[in-house]
């Protein structure tokens, strides 16, 4: 596409227009970076998504971002899993600061001894981004909850053994993950393969009582494990 520009005026409010969009664009990319950094545990990306002096307020934890990735991580590596997704971020731009909502969606998946329960926390990050050195990051955050609900379910992947050949990547802390993996996918490739009824082996799994199916799944890792161990 060709541009005409008319004027220094013109050309003052484009380069302007571009800066907006890159602006807003490293702000999301550092709101994107920290629920990769929780979910994977990953302090030093955690860190570098908040100022040195930038401070967290998640009510259970106030003080500075980088103490609150010391504290939360090991906390949420107690977990099962947790999960973390952003939508609707609003940001408003001003000079070398910038203000942002973003909604949030947490799932913290806690583990017992016959049952998982899933506690999905949905609300708001309030953010006060500020540019230093041509990099933004939070200077303030302060968490706002919205809604929650408690949900007992079942992880049927834990049927699965480890040692299968088309059992699902699955996600985890730390550099098992395949995110880290993710320049070089051809070392994750597989033969061919589709389970024709898919949907059998569900229901199947679902006729049982979700403690059997927990009993079951935890009877799965612990030879898992005995077998990497062996």
């Amino acid at each position: 596409m060709d541009l005409c520009i008319e004027s220094p005026l013109e050309l003052q409010a484009l380069r302007a227009q571009l800066q907006a969009l890159t602006d807003r664009e490293a702000i999301r990319t550092v709101l994107h970076e920290y629920c990769r950094a929780v979910d994977r545990g990953d302090a030093t990306l955690m860190k570098a998504c908040y100022h040195p002096d930038g401070t967290d307020d998640h009510g259970f934890f106030v003080g500075r971002g980088w103490d609150f990735a010391d504290y939360v991580l090991p906390r949420l590596a107690e977990l099962d899993r947790s999960i973390h997704s952003l939508s609707n971020p609003l940001i408003t731009l001003d000079g070398d600061r910038a203000h942002v909502e973003t909604q949030w969606s947490v799932i913290h998946r806690l583990e017992r001894a016959t049952k998982l329960t899933d506690c999905w926390h949905q609300g708001r990050y309030l953010d006060e981004f500020e540019r230093r050195d041509g990099r933004w990051r939070i200077l303030r955050r302060v968490t706002v909850l919205d809604a929650e609900r408690w949900i007992h379910t079942a992880d049927l992947q834990r049927l699965v053994p480890h040692d299968h050949p088309q059992r699902v990547y699955r996600g985890e802390r730390g550099a098992g993950d395949p995110v880290h993996r993710l320049g070089r996918l051809g070392t994750l490739a597989r033969p061919a393969f589709r389970l024709e009824r898919l949907w059998q082996p569900l229901r199947q799994a679902l006729r049982l009582p979700t403690g059997l199916l927990h009993l079951l799944g935890r009877a799965m890792q612990s030879r898992a494990r005995r077998g990497r161990g062996a």
